[in-house]
């Protein structure tokens, strides 16, 4: 029988052990046999089950994968009754008592034939206790008969990585000593490689080598895979380092703290509750700071102080690596009232915005009071008068807050709309002069209702 040389291609994955497999192909198959690298590969899939009495049906079944074309030709054989079939998948139950070695081939559209696979099924007569005597990891000779000692497989001695963990963009050395070998090779881009060595790899993701060592009547393979750690993602991260007022401007100083580069941003200025004013920032590289201002808001500060929040990235503009430290406040204390003037003494200021009444049918009246000043008031009351003539009163015990307004509604008034008649209303806040204001002179606040001349309130 004529021998055929077989040389393997090589798929390496790095494990904590190496994995070897030793295979001795038979005869040539039918057809002109591949001495290149581009062979088709054979695999089995399943031979099931792997122990079964003599007579019962045993299920073959493989595949193969071709380097170009596709895949025409299947070969099966026994190491104790020959050829077994030519089909990828077939059941058969005409194997003889013993432990058979099955190896497997199969031909490209090419005419190239695969190195063979093997497998093992034990087949047992009803007699025997144990399974037969013969050993399982002897292939078949290469050529029976002929007298001449059958030559010894390829012995890979070791094949590692080192290390065998590494983060994305980093190198693994695998290293090999293989020996009684024609040929050696490693997949993944590795190529043909010498009987010992190292060469240096860099996979993207996990990635499983596979060395495969090849003479003229066996090849063996080992295997060892690469872990490859996910690279971190890379984000900016936004922060305010600083809020500081000049004149009537308010300046803040923003930075990019993340990993990477952040967008064009816009940056929110927020006073007492109120959003005031916003300002687009430039794109900010890793590290990159900028000092920055809400050109187009006057800050006039009132009452005692002003909460002052400025945030950057508003508009969730950059995906950031963390979104919740975008923001510092700061307290402005207020010393003056105004933008221009002389500094006045600290004082509450009370003073009526606004008078109304309604809804019917009980047409209570309310009124607005506020403390423009800059203390606290402590309690007060006010008056309403109507056409001159005191029509009720309101106790303020707990006062206004500087800076503070409330509603406050008489109970015991209720406003008669005479048609085609005109009231004029007057409200008098600290109308007891309990208070001392900065400023005394505008307490009383006047409004004149007229009444439609139809229709109910």
């Amino acid at each position: 029988m004529q021998k055929s040389v077989y040389l393997a291609l090589a798929l390496i994955t790095i494990l904590s052990s190496a994995c070897f497999t030793i295979v001795q192909p038979g005869a040539t198959a039918p057809g002109s046999a591949s001495t290149g690298v581009n062979k088709p590969a054979a695999f089995i899939d399943r031979i099931s089950p792997s122990s079964l009495n003599w007579g019962e049906s045993v299920n073959f079944s493989g595949h193969g994968t071709a380097a170009s074309g596709s895949i025409t030709a299947y070969l099966w054989r026994s190491s104790i009754d020959g050829d077994l079939g030519s089909r990828a998948n077939f059941d058969t139950t005409q194997l003889s008592p013993g432990n058979h070695i099955v190896l497997f081939s199969v031909q490209d559209s090419s005419g190239n034939w695969s190195l063979e696979t093997q497998g093992t099924v034990n087949v047992i007569t009803e007699a025997a206790a144990e399974p037969p005597p013969a050993d399982p990891g002897t292939p078949p000779p290469a050529d029976p008969g002929s007298g001449a000692p059958g030559p010894t497989p390829p012995v890979i001695n070791s094949f590692n990585a080192a290390p065998a963990g590494i983060a994305a963009g980093a190198t693994s050395t695998l290293s090999w000593d293989v020996g009684n070998a024609v040929a050696v090779t490693i997949d993944h881009g590795v190529g043909s490689v010498g009987l010992t060595g190292a060469r240096a790899v860099s996979p993207a993701v996990n990635t499983t080598y596979t060395l495969t060592a090849a003479n003229t009547a066996y090849f063996g393979q080992a295997t060892v895979t690469v872990s490859v750690a996910a690279a971190a993602t890379l984000k900016p991260d936004l922060v305010i380092e600083d809020v500081w007022k000049s004149g009537a401007k308010i300046y803040y100083r923003i930075k990019n703290q993340g990993t990477a580069s952040a967008p064009v941003t816009v940056t929110k200025l927020t006073i007492d509750g109120a959003v005031k004013a916003t300002d687009s920032v430039p794109v900010l590289a890793v590290a990159a700071a900028s000092t920055q201002s809400f050109s187009a808001y006057a800050y006039l500060c009132t009452g005692l102080s002003d909460s002052v929040v400025v945030t950057a990235d508003s508009t969730n503009v950059a995906v950031e690596s963390n979104g919740a430290n975008n923001s510092m406040a700061k307290t402005f204390t207020c010393l003056s009232i105004g933008s221009v003037g002389p500094m006045l003494a600290l004082k509450p200021d009370l003073k009526i915005t606004d008078i109304a009444y309604g809804p019917a049918p009980s047409n209570t009246v309310k009124v607005t009071a506020k403390n423009i000043g800059t203390l606290d008031s402590g309690g007060f009351w006010i008056k309403l008068y109507r056409g001159g003539i005191h029509v009720g009163t309101i106790n303020v015990p707990g006062g206004i807050v500087a800076g503070g307004q409330t509603t406050l509604t008489f109970p015991s008034y209720h406003h008669l709309c005479e048609v085609g008649a005109h009231s004029t209303m007057r409200a008098v806040i600290d109308s007891e002069g309990v208070v001392n204001e900065s400023d005394e002179t505008n307490n009383s606040y006047q409004e004149t209702w007229g009444c439609p001349p139809v229709g109910p309130e």
